[in-house]
Order: C-alpha cells, then sequence, then structure tokens
C-alpha cells in the first residue's frame, strides 16, 4: 500500500507538471468497480452474462436455481443472453470458469470493461481553439484521398452509430447531422452529451481524462461523410470506462434503429463471447462494424475488432508509418491516418489527437459513404471493395510486413470502384462467410 501511494503520487506531480496531461491515464491501482485479471484484463465484480443452449431446453430460472444467481437483465434481439448478478463475496471469473461447464449454457463470462484505447495506456488530447479552417485541410485528406470525393458521394442516407463518451449535442459543426434517436446507456436517459463528470470513476488519480472522445470522433466521421446522420449512443463515461453488456445493448440498439454502420473507438483486452454474438448479429443485418485495433504497440488482440465479422483498424502518421503506439497483427484490416487528427471538441472548438480511436472513423466514414452509393452492397462487399483499393503499406513498413490489412485506405478509388465495379468483386476475407446472412 505505501509503494501505491508512492506511485500515485508522482503521478499527480507529474501531471501538474504537464501542460496538456488532462488525458492522461496510467494504471496505479484499481478502484472498487473493478477487478484486474493477470493478463491485463479487468471486469465488473459481482456479475457474469450467459448464454442458454436452446437446444437443452434450460430456463434462466433454472440457471439461477443452480447458482443462486439474480436476472439483471436480458439481450435484445439475443434473447437467450443474460446479465447476472452473483451472490455476494463470489468472484465472477472464477464463477464463470464454473459455469461454462455447465451443459446448459453456450457460454459463461465476467461482464468485461470495455475502453477507450486513448484512456489506456497514455493518450493526449490538445485543445487547438475556435478555428474551423484546420479541421478542413488536414493532412489526413491527401493522404486517403479524401479531399476529391464530394462530387461522387457525401454519405447521404447513411447512418453511423457512434458508441462512445457521447457528443458535444449542439457543437456548431455537427448538431445538424445528429439523428433523433439517441440514447445515453451510462445514465439511462435520451441525452448522450459528453460532458465533464468532474469524478474520478476508474481511481486512477484522474478526472475526465476521455471527456470529449466521442465528439472528436464523430467529427471525423463527419468531415469524411458530411451528409451521413450520426447516431450518438453513450456507452463510456467520462474517464472512457464501459463495460461489454452495456456495449452490446447499445450495439443491439443501433441495429434495430436503422444504423448502416456502427463506429467502435474502444475495446477490451477480453476476447468476449457477447460482443461475437452481437458483432455477427450486425452483420447479418447488413451492419458493418468497424472497431479501433488498440494503442498498445503489440501484436494483443482487442476485442470486437479481432473478430471475423468486424474491420479493424490501425493507425499511421502523415507519411504512411506505423504509428509507434499502434496495434499491429495479421488480424489487423485497414490502416487510416491516426497521429495529430484535428476535429470536434467540447465546448463548440477543435482538438488535436492521436490514437487508433482516431484512425477507426476515416473508415467507418469511408463505409458510410460506399453504402450511400450503394445501399444493396451487404458488410462483406463494402469490405471487399475498401480492400480492393486499399494500398499496401509493407515497402514503408519492413518490420510489420503483413500486420497492417490491407494497407492504407483510398477513400476516392473505393467511390470509384463502387460506381464502376462488376460484382462480385475478388474476396479479400475480411469479413467472413459466415457473418452474411
Amino acid at each position: 500500500m505505501h509503494t501505491k501511494f508512492i506511485l500515485r503520487h508522482s503521478i499527480n506531480v507529474a501531471l501538474r507538471l504537464t501542460v496538456f496531461a488532462t488525458f492522461l491515464l496510467s494504471f496505479v491501482w484499481v478502484s472498487p468497480t473493478r477487478h484486474v485479471l493477470a493478463d491485463g484484463g479487468s471486469f465488473k465484480p459481482g456479475e457474469v452474462i450467459v448464454k442458454l443452449d436452446p437446444l437443452t431446453g434450460a430456463e434462466i430460472e433454472d440457471i439461477n436455481a443452480t447458482y443462486g444467481t439474480t436476472t439483471l437483465k436480458s439481450l435484445d434481439m439475443l434473447p437467450d443472453i443474460y446479465l447476472l448478478e452473483l451472490p455476494s463475496g463470489r468472484d465472477a471469473h472464477i464463477a464463470s470458469e464454473d459455469m461454462g461447464l455447465d451443459t446448459r449454457l453456450e457460454f459463461a463470462e465476467p461482464n468485461f470493461i470495455s475502453q477507450a484505447p486513448e484512456a489506456n495506456p497514455r493518450g493526449t488530447s490538445r485543445w487547438s481553439g475556435l478555428d474551423p479552417a484546420p479541421y478542413v485541410s488536414q493532412y489526413a485528406d491527401s493522404l486517403i484521398h479524401l479531399n476529391q470525393v464530394s462530387a461522387i458521394s457525401r454519405g447521404a442516407g447513411s447512418v453511423v452509430a457512434v458508441l462512445d463518451t457521447g457528443v458535444q449535442l449542439d457543437h456548431p459543426a455537427l448538431s445538424s447531422n445528429f439523428t433523433l434517436i439517441q440514447y445515453d446507456f451510462i445514465d439511462g436517459d435520451a441525452v448522450p452529451e459528453d460532458i465533464f463528470s468532474f469524478v474520478d470513476s476508474n481511481g486512477n488519480g484522474l478526472v475526465d481524462e476521455a471527456t470529449g472522445h466521442g465528439t472528436h470522433v464523430a467529427g471525423v466521421i463527419h468531415l469524411v461523410a458530411p451528409e451521413a446522420q450520426i447516431m450518438p449512443l453513450r456507452v463510456l463515461d467520462s474517464n472512457g470506462d464501459g463495460d461489454i453488456f452495456t456495449l452490446a445493448e447499445a450495439m443491439v440498439f443501433a441495429i434495430k434503429n436503422g444504423a448502416n454502420v456502427i463506429n467502435l473507438s474502444l475495446g477490451t483486452q477480453d476476447k468476449s463471447d457477447i460482443l461475437k454474438n452481437v458483432v455477427r448479429e450486425a452483420t447479418h443485418n447488413g451492419v458493418v462494424v468497424v472497431a479501433a485495433a488498440g494503442n498498445l504497440n503489440s501484436k494483443e488482440a482487442q476485442y470486437p475488432a479481432a473478430d471475423n465479422c468486424a474491420l479493424s483498424v490501425t493507425s499511421v502518421g502523415p507519411l504512411g508509418v506505423k504509428s509507434d503506439f499502434a496495434n499491429f497483427d495479421a488480424k489487423v484490416d485497414f490502416a487510416a491516418p491516426g497521429e495529430s487528427i484535428y476535429s470536434a471538441f467540447p465546448k463548440d472548438g477543435y482538438a488535436s489527437w492521436s490514437g487508433t480511436s482516431m484512425a477507426t472513423p476515416f473508415v467507418a466514414g469511408q463505409a458510410a459513404l460506399i453504402h450511400s452509393l450503394s445501399p444493396a452492397l451487404n458488410p462483406q462487399e463494402i469490405a471487399n471493395i475498401m480492400g480492393e483499393t486499399s494500398h499496401s503499406l509493407d515497402p514503408l513498413n519492413l518490420l510489420y510486413k503483413g500486420k497492417l490489412g490491407k494497407g492504407l485506405i483510398d477513400i476516392d478509388g473505393s467511390l470509384e470502384l463502387a460506381l464502376n465495379a462488376t460484382f462480385p468483386i475478388v474476396n479479400h476475407g475480411l469479413i467472413g462467410a459466415s457473418c452474411i446472412k
């Protein structure tokens, strides 16, 4: 405990000496609202998620009777999935391992923490003022050929759900593009506002280090697809934390309410069965799921990005070189600009931020543009168009050969192909066949 106090005190001192470290997150000790596993994953105590095996005919009441659990929620559209509360003092990780052996259940897992990658490890947002000029003229425009596409598609008719910290609903650059259907899954109301809470909910000694994250992500989508509508769904608090059951609920909400693309600039290091189920449900319903690969500079998989029904996005800088923080692996599908991206930020202004979270909405916006041009295309076909027109980054990244997916996206090239292609296009294996109905 004495060591932990010294470390926390040192971090607080360092923060006072760092001008832009408001958004810096470095775990020193763990809040009572989460437990941490040896592999770095964390979960909400006292909660497990289970899925009944329908072939056994078991009811959730039977499971509760066996394990002394209580049903907290069921998942809409996937009615065999439940969030259960454990008896007091029962460890969720141990309980889920025990329950996973029960033949009446397809799976059992803790309610893992989901998180914005920029909240862990270190991520820094730099307030850049009220000037919108750099927003519409930044290096990303030319790098991915965005500045050539407005005559082809501006995203009209597409809806992109942004599952994040919420958005500044009255931001002057964004307010006219938000859908009327929106929800805050953290507070349980219809106002998903991206605000400062002044509460250190994860006990890391920092307050509101992720505030503005969702607004920034939404701003990138608007930059790419200015006529697409954005459905703001708040699933992370102002410290950048949420949980996978809440994330699954929000994804189902997006599917049911007309989203064509879901942007997930978040994830968990824990391979999750509930996320696998809900991502597959999304693609079965024609929704493209785009997720951040993570900021650990490692092959460590982040979910749902690593799922074969989702598109995983890593980050590169202005020269097409992998960002020093960006994850890499064969599971990565695309690369997009993610360094010093200038975008909308509370209150009424703009900020520069780096991370795979910033790269992800470029790809989500690209999917929205293609959908706008050809609404009948399914997620696999959209992904194949994107894959066919991307540019290999291997020559610029010899140490990461074959680990940056299909390479750098080319938005103009993908739209030209969508306009003129003879289908079917070569299958690049970016979204599995079982993901499409």
